[in-house]
């Protein structure tokens, strides 16, 4: 029982997250990319469709397993990554879990 109420407080504390998020469109809904997905699908994704990781302009990556997620500071500081291919561009917003673990949350 505990593990159910701990599984429902857990929904409802990334639910606002998902439901704030952008509209994933273009070509990352053209991908299968949604909001709401873990990061890792939808690099692995954008990888397999030709896609690459831009650079971030710190140095410093804000989550080792993905240099490429450049996050910003502050108290309302957003993460997001960006990828090209062809001299087209596109970027997502990325959120973490309370587990630490990247999400799409939606797009810019």
């Amino acid at each position: 029982m505990k593990a159910i109420a701990l599984a429902v407080s857990l929904s409802l504390a990334i639910a606002p997250v998902i439901a704030s998020a952008q509209d994933v469109t273009g070509e990352l809904a053209a991908l299968g990319i949604t909001a709401g997905m873990p990061y890792a699908k939808a690099k692995r994704l954008l990888d397999a469709a030709g896609w690459q990781a831009t650079p971030p302009e710190s140095r410093q990556a804000a989550l080792p397993d993905f240099p490429e997620i450049e996050c910003g500071q502050g108290r309302d500081a957003v993460c997001s990554a960006g990828f090209r291919k062809e001299g087209q561009s596109v970027a997502m917003i990325i959120g973490t879990t309370q587990a630490g673990q990247p999400f799409v949350q939606g797009t810019y």
